[in-house]
């Protein structure tokens, strides 16, 4: 929903056209910047994020009943005259002595306005978080130590069903798949190079995505991880494609059962409405704040252009050699059984000369600031890079729904 809601309080004691006005100049002062839709109503609809507008002081018993009819957090809009903002700070100290939550709004149109839309991204990805279906299929691999989830944590703090598939499932799933030669041939053409697999072990890769959308779609789930390496030691191939592929259909899908990273993924989904990279951090260079990173999963729509190869570890079906456009990117991960940890950084991607001794896709990140956390305290190998910078949503988010 691209919509607020604005639900203006004042006092009876104003001038009832005055007020008129003044709401009509404020609210179209906003509307001016804004590429959401700003709605005057005088009751929610419950559908969207909804505000209010104290235009003047002498509301505030009022405005809390209105409050008690909307879900936190309670975002209040001020402005500088009438005892707006005098009455909008008694408003929010007994909202936070009664134990809630809430802000406050205040200055003018090009301020407030980016702080608006940050308060409809956040709502919008909790409304889609929340009921969501996930899928584990099959279990983390021995080798994730650090990135489980408490299950109870997810079902009655975030009301997300984790619905564990077994792996033989998919297995299934993949056998009964067929590919198009349509599909085979857009993989291979678009290609810049292909480096190892013959024809049979794209068409297998690819197989591995039908069967695994299969049981997407089976199971309503929103987002998935995978126990990858399974398809490697019993169908002598790889997962890669087939989860570069759901995260390019919007389906955030990780790889070795690992849902840390999978929550993150997700997350960095529904936060910035692009698709996102799970990579391995492969080297940290604390003294320049460059992060290196790798992995044979790529989204295709990520990267400028890709070339095939087989897979780094095993040397069977195929990983994916993804260029990103350099520029500015957001690195980030949730860590810890209730997801309530948060490594976030900002920085500039630089592409590098490819290695063998690598996954396919390689990076670096040349960040902002310190990174000697990653070494001292890390939350776990995987991490997620969005294009853009999104640290503040991270942060808003994380802060509102899961460390609070």
């Amino acid at each position: 929903m691209n919509k607020i809601e604005v639900l203006s309080h004042a006092s009876p004691l104003h001038d009832e056209a005055q007020l008129k006005a003044l709401k009509t100049r404020l609210l179209n002062d906003l509307r001016e910047t804004a590429d959401f839709e700003i709605q005057d109503v005088s009751k929610p609809s419950g559908e969207c994020l909804a505000v209010i507008l104290v235009l003047t002081g002498g509301v505030e018993r009022d405005v809390l009943k209105t409050l008690a009819q909307l879900p936190s957090p309670s975002i209040l809009l001020a402005h500088d005259g009438q005892n707006s903002l005098p009455a909008s700070l008694e408003i929010l100290a007994r909202i936070r002595r009664d134990g809630g939550d809430g802000r406050i709004l205040f200055g003018n149109a090009a301020a407030v306005v980016p702080e608006l839309q940050l308060e409809l991204v956040l709502a919008n990805a909790w409304n889609s978080l929340r009921f969501s279906r996930v899928g584990l299929i099959g279990e983390p691999s021995e080798w994730l130590i650090a990135s489980d989830v408490d299950s109870a944590f997810l079902k009655g703090r975030l009301a997300v069903d984790l619905i564990n598939i077994d792996i033989k499932a998919l297995m299934d799933s993949i056998s009964q798949a067929t590919v198009s030669r349509k599909e085979l041939a857009e993989f291979t053409r678009e290609a810049k190079d292909i480096i190892g697999p013959d024809p049979e072990a794209i068409r297998e890769a690819i197989s591995v995505y039908r069967g695994l959308r299969a049981l997407v779609d089976e199971h309503r789930l929103a987002a998935c991880s995978v126990r990858c390496f399974d398809l490697v030691t019993d169908l002598h191939t790889t997962g890669c494609y087939a989860l570069s592929r759901l995260n390019d259909d919007g389906i955030p899908a990780g790889c070795e059962g690992d849902l840390q990273s999978m929550f993150s993924l997700y997350m960095a989904s529904l936060l910035s409405g692009h698709v996102a990279f799970m990579g391995n951090v492969a080297s940290v260079d604390t003294e320049s704040r460059v992060v290196g990173m790798a992995h044979c999963m790529c989204p295709l729509s990520m990267a400028m252009h890709y070339s095939v190869y087989t897979h780094f570890e095993t040397n069977l079906g195929i990983g994916i050699s993804g260029t990103f456009p350099e520029g500015a990117y957001t690195m980030f991960r949730l860590g810890g059984e209730r997801l309530d940890q948060l490594f976030v950084r900002e920085g500039m991607l630089e592409n590098t000369d490819f290695r063998n001794d690598l996954c396919r896709t390689q990076m670096q990140i040349r960040m902002n600031e310190p990174i000697d956390e990653l070494l001292k305290s890390p939350l776990g190998n995987h991490h997620i890079l969005i294009p853009g910078h999104y640290r503040n949503a991270i942060e808003a988010f994380c802060h509102r729904h899961l460390q609070s």
